[in-house]
């Protein structure tokens, strides 16, 4: 039996796809697959190609002539000519390499899935995916270019790419505000963890070079809602640090804690006017899909 776009959009059937480029066609061709209008087709002039309408889309995207001429319901797509520049800043520090027992994978793997569908995706829609891959250290530029050439480079460098170090945002903004041109959409994918003070304040500076700013922010299910049912160690990945303890016993000031986090960083973001979304790695791709698209047709 075919698998549903829900199914195709699942991280647990996604993360088992070991090639980025492989699984990013799957997760974009079963998400476009289940639109019932046309969100994707017809904002440029050149027209690319024919195929069935299906029932449910938009009846203007329907060419009536090859109706009248073949008594067929055919659909004309068209090649986007936005050159808008997407560029994906992706937070590889030690922290996103965390996977709890509810994940099937890491945050940088869910990320990385996430980086890789919304690359293939704008490169699908005519635009220019570009890559930064940061820690406390810069290791990956690839400015938004050619879209058939980077999305592809865009697939190599997150498959090298390994979690290290602590998260240095100001460092990944710094580099960005010196390397923007045009105009377009910046997306930060990190998991955000103690970057509610700063964060906000940085991506404003983006958003004053008239970029508009996606920011999703990736957690494991355990930081969303904390295991109490046994003791742990807890260890943290970026500095090594580990304590061992009843979650029972620090459950209550995590949440409080979480929650006042989540509800500044929220506010800032709005603040600055950056769109927000929280996913957890169990969440399917669908939404960061969509908020892409929503974007994109937004501006």
């Amino acid at each position: 039996m075919p698998a549903s776009s829900a199914q195709l959009l699942d991280p647990a059937h996604l993360s088992a796809i070991a090639n980025y480029s492989l699984m990013a066609k799957v997760a974009v061709e079963g998400f476009l697959s289940g639109l019932h209008r046309s969100l994707f087709h017809g904002f440029g002039s050149e027209f690319q190609q024919y195929r069935p309408y299906t029932p449910g889309e938009d009846p203007r995207t329907i060419d009536w002539k090859v109706y009248a001429r073949r008594e067929r319901l055919q659909t004309r797509l068209y090649e986007e000519e936005t050159d808008m520049n997407c560029s994906l800043l992706v937070d590889t520090s030690a922290s996103m390499n965390y996977k709890g027992e509810r994940a099937v994978c890491t945050k940088f793997h869910y990320a990385s899935m996430v980086a890789a569908t919304l690359a293939y995706l704008a490169s699908r829609q005519g635009d220019n995916p570009g890559l930064y891959l940061y820690s406390d250290q810069l290791h990956e530029a690839l400015p938004p270019g050619n879209r058939t050439a980077r999305y592809a480079s865009i697939h190599h460098a997150l498959a090298r790419a390994r979690p290290s170090g602590s998260a240095d945002h100001r460092l990944a903004m710094d580099y960005l505000g010196h390397h923007l041109r045009g105009r377009g959409l910046v997306i930060v994918i990190s998991d955000m963890l103690e970057a509610e003070n700063d964060l906000p304040s940085l991506l404003a500076r983006v958003r004053i070079r008239h970029y508009d700013v996606l920011a999703l922010q990736i957690l494991d299910p355990d930081e969303i809602e904390f295991p109490r049912d046994k003791a742990a160690r807890f260890r943290d990945l970026e500095t090594g640090r580990e304590c061992l303890t009843s979650p029972l016993a620090v459950a209550d000031a995590y949440d409080k804690a979480m929650s006042t986090a989540s509800s500044k960083l929220r506010r800032g973001l709005s603040g600055s006017r950056v769109e927000y979304r929280r996913l957890s790695t169990r969440d399917s791709l669908g939404e960061a899909l969509a908020s892409y698209l929503h974007h994109r047709e937004r501006t």
